[in-house]
């Protein structure tokens, strides 16, 4: 089965013109391309007789232009240029060097009262440390990098590790001390009688020791006042009391007052150190601007 044309395809055309043949390029197309010829032929021809008509010449071309004549190398080096010379800084002015003058001035006496009030923190520091019975070796070392000169602080270092005994040691020391001293200066010696003896012997069992009277130059006497100074916390002078002793007390009270002079040098060298300290504090503030 097939399926029937289509009418209007079986219709033939009925303008007559569509059986012509066609032409290939317009009246139009070929008045341009004269056009164009006839502008490109002007213009060639202005080119080649501009320069007669201007009066300019003509502009050799390039071939006709002689080649540069290559030098000779006679092996002589081009001297190199010296470098230059480096700038100098410019010169401070006065307002600028007394400037900075100011400037480092009060940088150096800033440190100086920095300085001077860590010493004297550190002086206070050691003086507590050293009341008690215990080592100061730490306090003594943080004081002598801020002291390295000082004579009292290089005084205290055989005592830094052990310490020194405090007030209240030696007073609670004392009295155990003074009876035995007591003992010993009634000893009679080899000279003494029996009953001098026999006497020496008891007291020695039970101490008997005069402790209200402090006048006189007796034993008892100077190692009550002695023992008064030492309630007291004066230990430096308890131990010029008992210069007054006999020789037999004074060796009796001679341990007691070794530890009592390890006390009073560690006291002496730690006021002299914080005297230094605190003077250099106040010398340092007055010299402030």
């Amino acid at each position: 089965m097939t399926t029937a044309p289509d009418p209007a395809e079986l219709t033939p055309p009925t303008d007559p013109a569509r059986y012509g043949r066609r032409r290939a390029f317009g009246v139009a197309f070929w008045a341009v391309l004269a056009l164009v010829v006839v502008v490109f032929a002007v213009g060639f021809a202005g080119a080649r007789l501009w320069p007669r008509i201007s009066g300019a010449a003509p502009v050799a071309p390039i071939a006709d232009i002689p080649p540069v004549l290559a030098l000779p190398d006679l092996g002589l080096a081009r001297p190199e240029t010296p470098p230059p010379a480096p700038l100098s800084p410019p010169e401070p002015s006065e307002a600028l060097t007394a400037l900075q003058a100011r400037v480092e001035s009060l940088e150096a006496a800033q440190n100086r009262t920095v300085n001077a009030a860590a010493a004297a923190l550190a002086a206070a520091s050691l003086a507590e440390a050293t009341q008690g019975s215990g080592p100061f070796d730490a306090e003594l070392s943080a004081l002598e990098r801020l002291m390295p000169l000082s004579a009292e602080v290089r005084a205290l270092k055989p005592f830094a590790e052990s310490g020194a005994p405090s007030r209240a040691a030696l007073a609670a020391e004392f009295d155990a001390v003074a009876a035995k001293a007591s003992v010993a200066a009634r000893d009679p010696g080899e000279a003494g009688g029996f009953l001098d003896r026999l006497r020496h012997a008891l007291s020695s069992i039970v101490t008997i020791r005069q402790v209200g009277s402090t006048a006189g130059d007796a034993p008892d006497a100077v190692l009550a006042r002695a023992g008064a100074a030492v309630a007291e916390g004066d230990i430096a002078g308890a131990l010029t009391l008992l210069r007054g002793l006999p020789p037999k007390a004074a060796v009796a009270m001679g341990p007691w007052q070794a530890r009592a002079l390890q006390r009073v040098a560690v006291d002496r060298q730690v006021a002299a150190i914080r005297a230094r300290a605190l003077s250099d504090l106040v010398d340092v503030t007055r010299e402030q601007p």
